[in-house]
């Protein structure tokens, strides 16, 4: 049976807890199919279920690798929609930041925010200067390591009671889903620019903003070897006349330009997780262009606009490459399964790929191993977790990963 979900974090850092990637390997616990009793999203009953593993290590470059596979991360625990039991159809969603510009409502906003003298009389492109410490008139930006402190956790506390009427907003909950990251510090970027922007070098976040000396909202975001992935805002409610949701998305666009300007000229993209056309309040992430979905088919990023018809032709999931038959792959009803799709089965692998994934070594505890092809014998669920994991994870990532179950 594939291994249930634990609380234990002993051996995830927490920002690393100060390691740095070295020759450190990525670490994961694969935890199998987990299923979620309800939509988060859509709120039916049906829920969805999603392929799981919880890292205790990652490299920032693994991650990256992850999330061009559709993956997404909440603290520590990573995971992959399973569209053949799910009520909504996932696309991970980015943008072009090098290539946005501001809309009217954008700016709309910026001079709202100077009339309100919260930034100074410049241009709107260094109103949103994305510098480790930036200051208007009352306006402070900091960029930090994610770590926890009690004002963050107030904010957050306020947040999550006003906004997703939460009321059970722990401490605990808090530290492990916002400021625990298995992400590995990966200082290789070169130069003394590098040290300005990111005093850790690649890795997690908290981009914080102070109005008046106050602590007004949190950034949590994943600087990686590609793009900036934002992983979640909270803000106190106080300030929700600021428009902060949409200030700290042009920050973080920000951000990613001067990450390729004095960093690296790799990274030139904003992930902003899951575009899910059947919610509402996620569709609007399709504003920040020019912006591209990912092909889980495929893993090919395509133009949104591209994908938008496709997707209202099926809407229930969809591959955007019109080569591929839509008759194999396109799921009209929820009563219908996929005749394949990238975390299900073993069929997106071909022989030798399936060869490979029976040599994945699987830890179980701490001294003992056994290979994909020994578990296949033990059940026909340990060897569909065995061809499962090969396929989200991509047999390169899988094969130097340290797996356990």
């Amino acid at each position: 049976m594939p291994v249930a979900p634990t609380s234990d974090t002993s051996n995830v850092s927490q920002m690393g807890r100060g390691r740095h990637a070295g020759a450190e390997q990525t670490q994961l616990q694969i935890l199998g199919m987990q299923r979620r009793s309800r939509c988060g999203y859509c709120h039916t009953p049906n829920g969805s279920s999603c392929f799981g593993a919880r890292a205790r290590l990652l490299r920032c470059s693994d991650y990256q690798a992850l999330i061009d596979r559709g993956w997404r991360r909440s603290g520590s625990l990573l995971y992959l929609t399973d569209h053949s039991s799910s009520c909504c159809a996932y696309y991970s969603i980015r943008t072009h930041a090098l290539s946005h510009t501001l809309q009217q409502s954008e700016k709309k906003l910026l001079r709202k925010w100077r009339r309100w003298e919260l930034l100074g009389d410049s241009a709107p492109g260094s109103a949103l200067d994305s510098s480790v410490v930036t200051a208007g008139r009352r306006l402070v930006v900091r960029l930090e390591p994610a770590a926890y402190s009690e004002e963050k956790y107030l904010v957050f506390e306020r947040y999550q009671r006003a906004v997703h009427n939460d009321m059970d907003a722990s401490r605990s909950g808090f530290q492990s889903f916002l400021c625990s990251s298995p992400l590995m510090f990966d200082d290789t970027t070169d130069g003394a620019a590098s040290g300005r922007l990111l005093s850790r070098g690649l890795g997690s976040y908290h981009q914080c903003y102070y109005v008046d000396g106050r602590l007004a909202a949190v950034g949590v975001i994943d600087v990686l070897p590609t793009c900036v992935s934002s992983v979640y805002l909270f803000y106190d409610p106080e300030f929700s006349d600021l428009s902060l949701g949409t200030y700290s998305s042009l920050r973080e666009i920000a951000l990613v330009r001067e990450l390729n300007r004095y960093v690296s000229p790799d990274i030139k993209y904003y992930y902003m997780g899951y575009f899910i056309p059947s919610c509402p309040k996620m569709t609007y992430k399709a504003r920040w262009r020019p912006a591209e979905l990912l092909d889980l088919v495929t893993f090919e990023w395509i133009p949104i606009d591209q994908c938008l018809e496709r997707i209202r032709q099926h809407p229930a999931f969809c591959t955007f490459d019109p080569r591929i038959s839509s008759r194999n792959i396109v799921r009209n009803s929820r009563r219908d399964v996929l005749s394949w799709a990238p975390v299900i089965s073993s069929c997106t692998l071909n022989g030798g790929e399936r060869r490979a994934a029976m040599q994945l070594v699987f830890w179980i505890g701490p001294r003992n191993s056994v290979l994909g092809s020994n578990l296949a014998c033990i059940s026909k669920e340990l060897e569909q977790v065995v061809w499962q994991t090969a396929a989200s994870l991509g047999l390169p990532l899988a094969s130097r990963a340290i797996l356990s179950i």
